[in-house]
């Protein structure tokens, strides 16, 4: 249920393997929002050339600022920018070449165990008449506030609110040049400027729920002179703890991916490549009874990443000011030799180069509370215990 990039991507890998397959989406058009995205190299590996259409542009370098101070990282392998109404339609039609049944303007209204399987009940977008569709699994693709995951009976899980604005690029910022900004006061996470163009990229942050995250932005823009063009806004969830990707009901499996799943990297709050890995991981279960290594591997990486943003979430000023001072040459090319979804070749790394990260990381974390601090939803796992389900 959902045609999202996840959602897409897993019914063609299931559909390849001989699957009969349908996707139910609510809108009447598949024409999703604009969003720049950027993501590392690995969606390359996972998606082969069904996401080459939907690259606007490569990344070579980050420039990090905090406090005045400035650290460059030169990456081993470009990130790549995405346009995400591209790579919706684009995989929305190999999809459905390689037999995905698409069905839009269908709106979500329920579901339940029936002899057999499960029942899905569907609205029409246009007022028509309701009709139930039996299925033996379902699998939700609908978001970070997923009516799938709630008629399933998972939790709600946490969110945090995003937003950017497309922008003309400054005259000293190269194409290939990502800018990110660390203001511990405006926001836990940080801001960024990502080229998309020569000409032009987007400048957004992540912020808090309740928190005033359009002024923040607007006085950013405000003090680096740098006009709003068009505004981009999405709800993200955030990644607490594992929460099991299946559900069992009557004789039918209910499974989540992509956003519904919350199989976001919260260190950075990127959820593209994860999203694809836990597709990935959900195609192999249902194919191989409920088995799936890349869903264990996909586990214990978005917990190094939670272990991360937990140190980070506390961070101030004068924190990132250790790390920039920590920054040496050989610390900068481990984070540009590994990316971001390779995190525990990366945080290991790093370690054995330059200890005192992590011993400034460790004292964040031991004198944090619980993240996220001000949001209730799925609760944190204390660490990875075998025997668990995925």
């Amino acid at each position: 249920m959902g045609a999202s990039a996840a959602g897409l991507f897993t019914a063609y890998l299931l559909a390849r393997r001989g699957q009969v397959v349908g996707v139910y989406e609510q809108a009447e058009e598949l024409s999703p929002r604009a969003r720049t995205l950027i993501v590392t190299n690995r969606v390359r590996e996972l998606l082969g050339s069904l996401g080459e259409s939907a690259v606007v542009n490569q990344i070579r370098r980050f420039e990090l600022f905090a406090d005045g101070r400035v650290a460059t990282i030169s990456l081993e392998r470009p990130d790549l920018i995405l346009e995400r109404a591209t790579l919706v339609g684009n995989l929305a039609t190999h999809a459905q070449k390689a037999g995905v049944q698409l069905h839009l303007g269908r709106r979500f209204l329920g579901l339940e165990a029936v002899r057999g399987g499960l029942a899905l009940r569907l609205g029409s977008s246009n007022g028509g008449n309701a009709e139930e569709v039996r299925a033996r699994t379902v699998i939700g693709a609908d978001g970070a506030t997923s009516k799938v995951a709630q008629a399933g009976g998972w939790p709600p899980p946490a969110t945090a609110p995003l937003l950017q604005t497309r922008v003309r690029l400054p005259a000293d910022l190269a194409p290939d040049t990502v800018r990110i900004w660390f203001v511990p006061e405006h926001t836990p996470y940080f801001y960024w400027l990502i080229p998309e163009s020569p000409t032009r990229g987007v400048l957004g942050l992540i912020g808090e729920r309740g928190q005033p995250v359009r002024q923040h932005l607007e006085h950013f823009l405000e003090q680096r002179g740098l006009v709003p063009l068009a505004f981009q806004a999405a709800v993200t969830p955030l990644y607490t703890g594992w929460v099991p990707v299946r559900r069992r009901l009557g004789s039918g499996d209910v499974y989540l991916v992509g956003d519904a799943a919350g199989h976001v990297k919260v260190s950075t709050v990127g959820g593209v490549v994860s999203g694809f890995r836990g597709a990935l991981g959900v195609a192999e279960a249902i194919l191989n009874g409920g088995e799936s290594r890349e869903l264990r591997a996909l586990r214990c990486e978005l917990y190094l990443h939670l272990l991360v943003r937990r140190a980070l979430h506390r961070f101030q000023r004068e924190d990132y000011i250790r790390v920039f001072d920590f920054l040496n040459g050989t610390a900068r090319r481990v984070l540009g030799l590994y990316s971001r979804d390779e995190a525990g070749q990366m945080l290991w790394r790093l370690c054995l180069r330059q200890p005192r990260l992590l011993l400034l990381a460790l004292r964040r974390m031991l004198s944090a509370g619980p993240f996220p601090p001000t949001i209730s939803g799925r609760q944190a796992e204390p660490g990875l215990r075998s025997g668990e389900g995925d």
